[in-house]
């Protein structure tokens, strides 16, 4: 068979690359390895195609080495040619930014969400604190969270606690919180202390679990009485500390906690704002609050009346006459009413009322004042007889001042588990 002249690319390549088999000169190195062909491990009828994948190698030379000026269409002119000649860069080293580069409105706000990237991040994660942690052991919050708890003020729950432990509690650094159990009074707290402290610090670990691969060891401390074992008045608050900022905020937010053998709140070591409860009415003959609250709102709104609203918020340090009026104006517009159905034998209703409303201030000396106030006023209605304020009653399971234990909305609630040592009392 005659030989084809090596006029192709192909051909030269053959000629210059033998095959495997082919002899060639002992001056000329065997090549083989990944990049060519190793030796005898391709069938002849598979050279033709292996040679098309063969990549060829070309040495380009300059024609005139000596001249100054780089050929008109030779690799110098080429776009991916390097700007100075003279400089050696790597293909993949980005260009050094500029120090001084101040950037634009786009890239400010660019800059600005990336500054915030971890935050946002952890909201969307599964283990972020916003979100309702659902735990197997723990009663699920409720759409629109559980039934608020009114307090007689602020500070209620370090009520009756001992002047030595509150100090000790004040020098406790952060984090920390309180808590208060359900279903158990003073007495029992204090009677059962060891016993409820270590419930708490067993179920708080398992939240601090949910969050936490690795949990410090907790720390639940018990109240002690002013004035002894001998008090009449006994508190029911633990404080709770040793605790992530997670842990905390989490338990925080939810508020109530509720397992088959315990169900706490939890509160913020703080008085950050004084409870909307403000004292309770009866005397009327309706159960309708929208006439109640008719009936307090324009009482508030005598001049009178109003005048001596706007003197006590002029006393918690608003600077001038319109931020006093619009702070009496808000507190008036503010105010809410709830009915409580009480019944007498035979089933005949007594209602009682509830009177909200929403602080403007955190002064504490200038609610308690008003508080005062109001609840000497009487709430006349044109049909349905006048209302004056009437003593409240403290529950005993959730410790609220909004209702007596019999129409406590806890034990009811659907979403709440009730404790099975106190089902069986």
């Amino acid at each position: 068979m005659k030989e084809k002249e090596p006029t192709s690319l192909k051909a030269i390549s053959q000629a210059t690359r033998p095959y495997p088999n082919t002899p060639r000169p002992s001056s000329q190195s065997t090549r083989s390895g990944p990049k060519y062909f190793p030796p005898n491990t391709l069938q002849e009828d598979d050279l033709e195609l292996a040679m098309d994948t063969i990549p060829y190698e070309f040495n380009v030379k300059s024609s005139n080495p000596s001249s100054t000026e780089p050929p008109s269409d030779g690799l110098a002119n080429s776009i991916h040619a390097p700007s100075n000649p003279t400089a050696d860069h790597m293909m993949n080293e980005p260009p050094s930014p500029n120090v001084n580069h101040v950037p634009s409105p786009e890239e400010q706000t660019i800059l600005a969400h990336l500054a915030l990237a971890d935050m946002n991040r952890s909201v969307l994660s599964q283990n972020g604190t916003s979100h309702g942690t659902i735990l197997p052991q723990f009663t699920p919050a409720p759409i629109g969270g559980f039934p608020t708890v009114h307090m007689s003020h602020s500070a209620q729950i370090f009520d009756h606690l001992d002047n030595r432990v509150l100090l000790a509690w004040f020098q406790v650094e952060h984090p920390k919180f309180m808590v208060r159990v359900f279903d158990h009074s003073g007495k029992e707290v204090a009677e059962r202390t060891a016993i409820i402290a270590e419930r708490l610090r067993a179920n708080i670990t398992i939240i601090a679990e949910s969050i936490h691969n690795e949990t410090p060891s907790i720390r639940v401390s018990p109240p002690q009485p002013q004035g002894g074992k001998g008090a009449k008045n006994l508190p029911c608050g633990f404080l709770v500390h040793k605790v992530s900022n997670e842990t905390k905020n989490l338990i925080l937010n939810q508020r109530i906690w509720s397992t088959t053998d315990l169900t706490f709140e939890a509160l913020p070591f703080n008085c950050t704002h004084p409870p909307d409860l403000l004292f309770g009415l009866s005397g009327f003959t309706t159960l309708d609050t929208a006439t109640i609250l008719q009936a307090v709102t324009e009482t508030w709104s005598h001049d009178e009346n109003r005048y001596r609203i706007e003197e006590l918020f002029s006393k918690c340090g608003l600077p001038d006459d319109e931020l006093i009026y619009k702070a009496t104006r808000d507190f008036i517009m503010s105010c809410r009413v709830e009915m409580l159905d009480f019944k007498i034998p035979g089933g005949l209703s007594v209602p009682r009322f509830n009177i909200l409303a929403t602080s403007p201030t955190n002064d504490a000396k200038t609610w308690t004042d008003l508080r005062i106030f109001l609840s000497t006023l009487t709430y006349p209605t044109n049909l349905d007889g006048c209302g004056s304020a009437t003593a409240l009653f403290a529950c005993q399971i959730c410790h609220s001042l909004a209702h007596p234990r019999g129409l406590c909305p806890f034990p009811t609630h659907p979403k709440l588990e009730r404790p099975e040592s106190r089902q069986q009392e």
